[in-house]
């Protein structure tokens, strides 16, 4: 067993997240749980476990990277085209937009392969909430592309790189929860609170999905839940 630096409590070695508050453990502790026990531990109030995301065969990450340069573009576009009373850089904004895009999805699929399957990242679900946290590649991965994007003066890629870090590692307990979209096809849930910022996504197991949805529907708002 390990402590909780957050709260106290007592927690099974080889969790990422602590079973009584959803505090992320301390890289040490995460560290040394991790080389001392391969599998992490499924408490009986919750689950822990970790998985690798798919990037370009996910259909909720896909829209993101879509989603995101345009939005940016459209914002920027229309700044830029108020104050300039010209069309033509609202166009500029989205065929930029749209490189980005592009260039963002080829990435994605090059880090599927490299990666042979996705980054690996914890989750935690349990009577207090959700959570989930980037593995040591992804962080990796998100401070280097956003490095690269600033020293090649990449506005748009630095925004991304920096929203990404911001999201690494997310908690939303239930009571905040609002929205929950299920995406079957990936075997992953989306969980946002009432501002839609700083989503929680659990991407489960083949085995552990239906335990999951379970805990989900006993734990979550009704409202959030009912679609699942």
């Amino acid at each position: 067993m390990i402590t909780c630096e957050a709260c106290g409590g007592s927690v099974s070695a080889g969790t990422s997240f602590c079973t009584a508050c959803g505090a992320r453990l301390s890289r040490e502790t995460d560290n040394l749980s991790h080389d001392t026990i391969p599998s992490p531990a499924v408490p009986e109030e919750g689950l822990v476990w970790s998985r690798k995301i798919p990037l370009i065969t996910n259909p909720y990450l896909v829209l993101q990277c879509i989603g995101i340069p345009f939005l940016i573009g459209i914002v920027l576009g229309g700044l830029f085209s108020l104050g300039t009373g010209s069309r033509d850089m609202l166009l500029l904004f989205l065929v930029i937009a749209l490189g980005l895009a592009v260039l963002m999805l080829i990435i994605m699929a090059v880090l599927q392969l490299v990666t042979g399957g996705g980054l690996e990242t914890d989750f935690f679900i349990s009577s207090n909430g959700v959570a989930h946290s980037a593995g040591k590649t992804t962080r990796t991965l998100d401070r280097a592309s956003t490095a690269g994007s600033v020293v090649l003066g990449s506005m748009g890629g630095t925004g991304t790189g920096l929203i990404a870090m911001s999201q690494e590692c997310n908690v939303l307990a239930w009571q905040d929860v609002r929205y929950i979209s299920g995406y079957p096809a990936v075997r992953s849930l989306v969980f946002r609170s009432k501002y839609l910022i700083s989503p929680v996504v659990l991407y489960c197991t083949e085995e552990n999905f239906p335990q999951v949805r379970a805990l989900v529907k006993k734990y979550a708002p009704a409202v959030a839940a009912a679609k699942l």
